[in-house]
């Protein structure tokens, strides 16, 4: 318990910084919306209902004949980070299918779930739209739900797992982990009381839903801020619109519901899993993708979730961090899905 007052502490402690954004103007990337390729409207949304009267939202990018691929987001996160792909699965003949999680943008909350009880919605959704096949990829906190799929989908249907700078089994160390990654993943998921999990995220532009999303990126990008990203490469894509743009459209669909919902869903993969990595069936092709320089998600978890398959998985160190392993590499993973299909 000493982890998580040092972490009350310090959110108490440390003042909500809402002054007016530095005076000289940063000039970001990609800022016409004309060249995006992103779309961010819900004309790619829709609702299915479970067989238990839930709700679970989802969104379609990408070619609608394509070849499925089922997109799990991040922690937290929502289906509209599936925009992201779309003009690659228009490219490369994929249909990227995003959901919401339960308690996440347009799905009905599910109180008491397990890891293992999403597979089991992604299944009847994968029944509803009437799909063959399909792969899965998770990225960041979409891994845990990645290999879940890996463990209980349907051999017959499922062809593939890709999981993108995912975060492993509990037991393995966040080590190497920057503040606030390691306490929140080593104890304030498990035990933090919503209330506190709120008073830390509204600290963070990106999730302050109640400013406008142009107010958002004008706090996100001030020279002050900017100048504390200390890689190239998270900088280049911090200074891009069109990835903030989705960002900001994305986190409000996380939050849409409140706070519980993500709660929920980092105390779900912080504790036993219900399987074991070892225990994947031997012939699914499972791909790793982790940065050398990830501060969120230690490398260290894709070479611990790659010795747990003892060499059955294809694992890819990169000089990235955690966001460009996922924003740089959109393309050679999509692919490296799609030739297992």
């Amino acid at each position: 318990m000493t982890e998580l007052l040092r972490y009350v502490w310090h959110v108490l402690t440390t003042p909500i910084r809402s002054s007016p954004p530095d005076s000289m103007p940063t000039r970001l990337t990609n800022n016409d919306p004309s060249e995006w390729r992103s779309p961010l409207g819900n004309e790619f949304s829709d609702t299915f209902i479970l067989p238990d009267g839930r709700k679970l939202g989802y969104a379609e990018y990408g070619s609608p004949t394509g070849k499925a691929i089922l997109y799990l987001h991040g922690l937290p996160g929502s289906r509209i980070e599936g925009a992201r792909y779309h003009e690659l699965g228009l490219q490369l003949g994929a249909r990227i299918i995003a959901t919401d999680r339960p308690g996440y943008g347009w799905s009905s909350p599910h109180i008491g779930r397990t890891l293992l009880d999403f597979p089991k919605d992604l299944e009847r959704l994968g029944e509803h739209l009437e799909l063959e096949s399909y792969s899965v990829m998770g990225v960041s906190g979409g891994g845990p739900y990645a290999l879940a799929c890996a463990a209980a989908l349907p051999p017959a249907k499922l062809k593939a797992v890709s999981v993108v700078c995912g975060v492993g089994p509990p037991d393995i160390s966040f080590a190497g982990a920057g503040f606030p990654h390691w306490p929140l993943f080593r104890v304030g998921w498990r035990y933090a009381p919503v209330s506190l999990m709120r008073w830390h995220f509204q600290r963070d532009p990106g999730s302050r839903i109640d400013l406008s999303d142009d107010e958002r990126i004008r706090l996100l990008t001030q020279p002050s801020k900017l100048k504390a990203i200390k890689h190239a490469k998270d900088l280049a894509i911090y200074k891009d619109e069109e990835f903030l743009r989705v960002w900001m459209r994305a986190s409000r669909e996380s939050f849409a519901q409140g706070y519980d919902g993500m709660c929920q869903d980092g105390y779900t993969m912080c504790v036993d899993w219900g399987f074991r990595v070892e225990d994947i069936r031997a012939d699914l092709p499972v791909q790793l993708w982790y940065g050398k320089y990830d501060r969120n998600v230690p490398v260290n978890h894709g070479l611990q979730i790659a010795a747990r398959l003892a060499g059955r998985a294809h694992l890819r160190v990169e000089e990235d961090t955690h966001a460009s392993i996922s924003m740089m590499w959109k393309r050679e993973q999509i692919e490296a899905l799609l030739a297992k299909m």
